[in-house]
């Protein structure tokens, strides 16, 4: 969890806890003094009227005593509901604050990843424009990286406009038959790139029941992560088969691994590791949020594991159409 670079607001809360804390305990102090004093003037009016025995004295004391331990029961019972409630509100504010300081880094990442293709779009076309004499093979050149510019582009959009649809319920799933093995093919074939080798182990015909956008939003997402973050002179590993009654998708690569208490964060919405000013990797924390989302939205499991070699594999779980 992130810590505040601002501690005037927890420094308020906890002097609040504090002090609340310190009058509970003034208070129960006064309260037993009060009784103690109230049984003490009982038993000296007895005895100034010569009507009390040792018996009615020890009767007073036994009252006292139940009084105090009532006083203890009670006292406790609320110190207990004060601190789950004082614990509910630091829980809640750091969760707040910490979601506050994603969207902060979602914000930034997005500038960047907007502004960091249309800089590029712009200087190939600028090259194009003032240099006529560009040889025919380096003016494609520059066209494809453009293109390829706006593809990413396109994909970051794509993958804000699907978090915003979940968010207000607005996307309609579209459950139908599909061949598992011949999608994640095509899309790796649509999904040209010179940085790593592919391994792929894909079993033919694993059919299943899901939605297609969902299906080819989980791989891409998947897969652009593992050439990310993976090492180049290390083969990005892909595999599709079947196992007992679920048609299993596992991606791996080889570099950077995630530390074990990071492993369920990694799917919350903006979450990312590190700072964003520091940050050299690209992206906005939108994509495995989307790959758990449309994992359990088609009743499918997600796994993450990452070994201290740099060995991380995501492996998904749908149910095998029979």
């Amino acid at each position: 969890m992130m810590k505040s670079k601002n501690p005037k607001p927890l420094i308020v809360f906890y002097a609040l806890v504090f002090y609340v804390f310190l009058q509970f305990g003034w208070w129960a102090y006064l309260i037993f003094e009060m009784n103690v004093e109230i049984t003490d003037l009982k038993k000296e009016v007895a005895v100034m009227k010569a009507e009390t025995s040792q018996k009615d004295l020890s009767e007073f004391d036994n009252a006292l005593h139940k009084k105090l331990l009532m006083v203890i029961g009670e006292g406790s019972v609320f110190l207990t509901l004060l601190f789950i409630g004082f614990y509910q509100v630091k829980k809640s504010f750091m969760r707040e604050f910490s979601l506050a300081r994603q969207q902060q880094n979602f914000l930034l990442s997005v500038t960047h990843e907007l502004n960091s293709p249309l800089a590029s779009i712009k200087l190939y076309l600028q090259t194009l424009l003032k240099r006529q004499s560009i040889p025919e093979e380096k003016k494609e050149a520059l066209l494809n990286k453009a293109l390829l510019d706006v593809e990413r582009q396109s994909k970051l959009v794509n993958n804000i406009l699907l978090a915003a649809k979940l968010e207000d319920n607005s996307f309609q799933f579209k459950i139908e038959r599909i061949n598992l093995s011949r999608t994640i093919e095509q899309l790796i074939q649509n999904h040209p790139q010179d940085t790593h080798k592919v391994e792929k182990r894909i079993d033919s015909d694993v059919l299943i029941d899901a939605d297609l956008t969902a299906i080819q939003s989980i791989f891409i997402n998947l897969y652009e992560n593992a050439l990310k973050y993976g090492s180049p002179d290390q083969p990005v590993e892909i595999d599709v088969e079947k196992q007992a009654q679920n048609a299993v998708l596992t991606i791996k690569n080889h570099g950077t691994t995630i530390p074990e208490k990071e492993l369920n964060q990694i799917f919350e919405k903006f979450y990312r590791l590190g700072d964003e000013n520091t940050r050299n990797s690209k992206g906005t924390g939108l994509g495995l949020f989307l790959v758990k989302f449309f994992t359990d939205a088609m009743d499918g499991k997600i796994k993450a594991a990452s070994t201290s070699r740099g060995e991380t594999a995501f492996t998904v779980y749908f149910k095998l159409n029979n």
